[in-house]
């Protein structure tokens, strides 16, 4: 399994954008997506996903199991790609291809992503790190 940290910095400081992107980029590829947060950040995420990318429409759903990509408060049991924007949500138990964790430019929530960060190694999952600038 993979796991890619995508740490926010410069123009890229917004996590719902860098989502957005990842979600545009990853679809149709991966046939099951799943993305997860909290509920005000998912319909956030959900109102930018009917608009972005624009002249694209990305099949999507808050707490549907059937949609190919999937808003979810919890992590599913699987998917093939699972994008994480809860810095303190627990670490999934499921099976997933990749795993994508958006690192926000807030110092508090950095610390909870590097214990994140050390918890996905001693899992044995290779992991990566992104500076989005």
């Amino acid at each position: 399994m993979q796991v890619d940290f995508y740490e926010l910095s410069g123009r890229f400081s917004d996590p719902l954008f860098v989502a957005t992107v990842l979600v545009g980029r990853a679809w149709p590829k991966s046939e099951t997506i799943a993305v997860v947060g909290d509920r005000a950040v998912l319909e956030q995420l959900d109102e930018r996903l009917w608009q972005e990318p624009e002249g694209r429409f990305l099949p999507h759903g808050i707490g549907s199991e059937h949609a190919p990509i999937r808003l979810l408060e919890d992590a599913p049991d699987q998917a093939e790609i699972l994008i994480n924007l809860d810095p303190s949500a627990p670490l999934p138990g499921g099976r997933f291809r990749r795993i994508l964790e958006i690192v926000p430019p807030d110092e508090t929530l950095k610390e909870k992503l590097r214990e994140r960060w050390k918890a996905w190694r001693a899992r044995g999952a290779e992991v990566k790190h992104h500076v989005l600038k």
